[in-house]
């Protein structure tokens, strides 16, 4: 069984992973391999024999029953030649499957550990990409190169220059020194392939992304909106010609190796051939052996040119897999605590920021600075503040995606941070602005957020929520009901309207028991008019839970109990709505302002994405 760990992998992993996953068909393999390598030794000698019974034979005019025997051998190394592939790739097929799910689960559940912040990191997740992308062919490659190299080359050269060495041991020495060099000028011809298509692939990965922007369903609208297509075309066309250069290099050097490799091995072979004759002709070599060697240094020489040039040029590659698997297994996970809360969350009270600071990871710049916030049972809060003001980081820290602030949060007077991870994760049922759109049932999109669907009146529950939120007739009215699947993948599909989206995403929160509920801009699809009575159902609904609304809009916002106002990553007002609108402060600038353009535009503002 294939276990990730925080270790250095090695070009020898290249066997040890499929090993991990599946001994008996990677050993099965490995044994296919090895007999065709001494098959193709002993061919050598079978020929040859034959080859003199044969010639013993007609100049004896007598038929030598060993002749038979030596054909007999050489149909059998035939058939073997014709079943060794087949059998091979029975057991590799059984391996990749069995490895591909090993693999696959293990660097999936190790993504899932991570760290938040390496999640929203580029170069992780583009490390990620490569460690997890084409892994069934991965696994099959890598395999199969490894055993090319070291169980049919390496003896297979062996094997033919020990047979040489056996009849003429100074001539085996002649051909080590003839062609051994051409092991590391392959080697050196391999690596230069190798960095030629690495660096391709950078401009690969971003041409491909491109493609799918001119062609894929989901940017079709703004495709043809904005009009964009001809000038992404000239980027996509850009990246796919650097690409297709430096990949007409990377062909022309390896061509080059096999023209230029092809020569040599010709020359080098005619050499010893040459060489062969004067010990053939004097009975140093018989005529058979003569024969058989020929052919033998030929391949052999053969194989130490181009074959060697594209198995070196798959080990460099699979050398760099495996450090970025190693970089990819030393990612830090995040923390558990060991604490002795229970796994049952004490019921909720009150939860409390007490001068909490904070700065993201690699940065010296605090978000939230001395920030101080108190949030009770059955009562409802908003927090406003312009873009950057931290509310995004107020909002990974209380859902503990960040751990590593200075200050208290405290639940029912308890540090969070004693709390076990899935713990603290109960106490917060959230709805994003960014919220994910799952390709599944309704009923599956709403319940993916509870943790409990079992139930025996959770489906009761569910369309109550949905009538109360307006959209329950809806759903009903689609051709499946709640079993509709949503989404563009299959041909009964239906695509909700993003207000519906929103509405459906604001059930799922619901449905989760979580004594907090968080919604972080959910309704920037829907009027000013819809927001504020979405807002006053979602009131009654979540009437018990303590919600915490998000949001830049502020015509919602005077429905909450308390108010929040961030600026600077501190709290510069609180209060109620009347509160702040009499300080005239931040709040009643930013309330009027609005109301300004409630006024002009007849609509208000769409809100947008905060980034900290």
């Amino acid at each position: 069984m294939f276990v990730l760990k925080e270790r250095k992998y090695t070009w020898l992993d290249m066997y040890k992973i499929p090993f991990s996953c599946d001994p008996v068909s990677t050993i099965a393999v490995t044994i296919q391999k090895a007999i065709t390598a001494l098959v193709n030794v002993f061919q050598v000698v079978v020929v040859a024999e034959f080859l003199d019974k044969m010639v013993q034979a007609v100049v004896n005019q007598s038929f030598n029953k060993e002749v038979i025997v030596w054909f007999v051998l050489m149909l059998l190394i035939v058939s073997w030649k014709r079943i060794s592939y087949n059998i091979g790739r029975i057991f590799t097929k059984h391996f990749v499957i069995r490895g591909n799910k090993q693999v696959l689960c293990e660097c999936t559940e190790k993504r899932d550990r991570l760290s938040y912040y390496l999640l929203e990191d580029p170069e992780t997740e583009e490390l990620t990409n490569r460690v997890l992308n084409n892994v069934e062919n991965n696994l099959n490659e890598m395999l199969q190169r490894f055993l090319n190299f070291f169980v049919v080359y390496i003896p297979r050269i062996v094997g033919v220059l020990f047979i040489i060495a056996l009849h003429v041991w100074w001539l085996a020495i002649v051909v080590m020194v003839m062609t051994i060099p051409l092991i590391f000028i392959s080697m050196r011809g391999g690596q230069k392939i190798y960095h030629a298509n690495k660096e391709a692939a950078i401009y690969e990965r971003r041409h491909k992304y491109l493609f799918d922007v001119l062609t894929g369903r989901e940017t079709v609208e703004e495709r043809s909106l904005f009009g964009y297509t001809k000038k992404v075309n000239e980027q996509w066309h850009n990246q796919y010609e650097t690409a297709r250069k430096i990949n007409i290099k990377a062909t022309a050097i390896f061509a080059a190796n096999m023209q230029g490799g092809s020569m040599v091995t010709s020359i080098l072979a005619s050499i010893i051939c040459l060489i062969m004759v004067p010990l053939a002709v004097s009975g140093a070599l018989s005529l058979g052996l003569f024969v058989s060697l020929s052919t033998a240094i030929y391949d052999l020489v053969n194989l130490m040119g181009w074959e060697m040039t594209r198995a070196v040029s798959q080990i460099a590659k699979f050398k760099e897999y495996m450090r970025d698997l190693t970089k990819f297994a030393a990612l830090p996970e995040r923390k558990e605590t060991s604490g002795d809360i229970a796994q049952k969350v004490p019921e909720f009270e009150q939860l409390e920021f007490r001068n909490v600071t904070f700065h993201y990871p690699g940065s010296d710049v605090d978000i939230l600075k001395g920030f101080s916030m108190v949030l009770k049972k059955g009562a409802h809060y908003a927090v406003v503040g312009e873009n950057g003001a931290g509310k995004s980081t107020l909002i990974k820290l209380l859902t503990g995606l960040y751990r590593d602030y200075e200050g208290e949060i405290l639940y029912n007077g308890m540090e969070m941070r004693s709390f076990k991870e899935q713990d603290w994760f109960q106490i917060f049922s959230c709805t994003f602005q960014d919220f994910a759109r799952y390709y599944l049932s309704v009923e599956e999109n709403i319940g993916i957020g509870s943790r409990n669907m079992e139930g025996a009146n959770k489906k009761e529950d569910m369309q109550e929520i949905l009538k109360k939120l307006g959209i329950h007739k809806e759903i009903a009215a689609l051709k499946y009901g709640y079993k509709t699947r949503l989404g563009k993948l299959d041909k009964d599909s239906v695509d909700l309207s993003g207000g519906q989206w929103q509405r459906l995403v604001m059930g799922r929160a619901l449905m989760n028991d979580a004594p907090i509920l968080l919604l972080d801009e959910p309704t920037a699809a829907l009027d000013p008019i819809s927001e504020s009575e979405l807002y006053e159902k979602f009131g009654e609904i979540s009437r018990g839970r303590a919600t915490i609304f998000i949001s830049h809009r502020l015509g919602s916002i005077k429905l909450a109990d308390h108010i929040y106002v961030l600026k600077n990553g501190c709290v510069a007002e609180q209060g109620t709505h009347r509160e702040l609108l009499e300080k005239q402060g931040v709040y009643a600038v930013m309330y009027e302002t609005q109301q300004s353009w409630y006024t002009k535009e007849g609509e208000g503002e769409t809100g947008g994405k905060e980034s900290n």
